[in-house]
């Protein structure tokens, strides 16, 4: 296994060689994701293991792990996202080639004959981050929700005012 990561590679070289890359990187490495964190602190720790598979196409196998500080949406305070991704990639140089895989791998477009290592692995952890990023429901304290059930409730026999009884009134002087 590598202690040195190159910064292009070509998957299918390194298919064809077997090539196992392990180790860490730090968070606020990669730009893109930081811009995504709410503190881009820790390490991705990764295995990317290349071979070719029964049709001979070049694959990426593997695993990354990281814990992500994200925003919560509910309270906004930090909420800590474990990842752990399973790697499962076919490396393609088309559309055309990427549209005749199985469905449970997913492609991976290189174009110029190379991938830049890093985006391979910012791109794995940007696919990973969650739509909206919240606490586990009771977790959080969200200041909106709390003062939402501190108000008193209005009783549902109180009518309200129609917005539209203004309108009413114009009608029936206009007749």
């Amino acid at each position: 296994m590598l202690k040195r990561f190159p910064d292009r590679l070509d998957p299918w070289r390194f298919a064809d060689l077997g090539k196992e890359f392990g180790g860490e990187l730090p968070l606020d490495t990669f730009s893109r994701l930081s811009a995504c964190l709410l503190r881009p602190v820790g390490n991705v720790s990764f295995k990317l293991v290349f071979s070719r598979d029964r049709e001979r196409r070049a694959t990426l196998g593997g695993w990354l792990k990281a814990v992500l500080s994200l925003q919560c949406q509910r309270c906004l305070e930090e909420v800590e996202r474990p990842v752990d991704i399973r790697l499962s990639t076919v490396f393609v140089q088309g559309l055309d080639e990427a549209e005749m895989l199985p469905e449970e791998v997913d492609p991976w477009l290189v174009e110029e004959d190379q991938v830049v290592f890093r985006e391979l692995i910012e791109d794995e952890l940007l696919l990973a981050l969650p739509q909206v990023a919240m606490h586990e429901p009771g977790a959080c304290h969200a200041p909106a929700a709390e003062m939402i059930e501190e108000r008193p409730k209005e009783s549902s026999k109180q009518e309200r005012e129609n917005p539209f009884a203004v309108l009413a009134e114009y009608k029936r002087d206009k007749q």
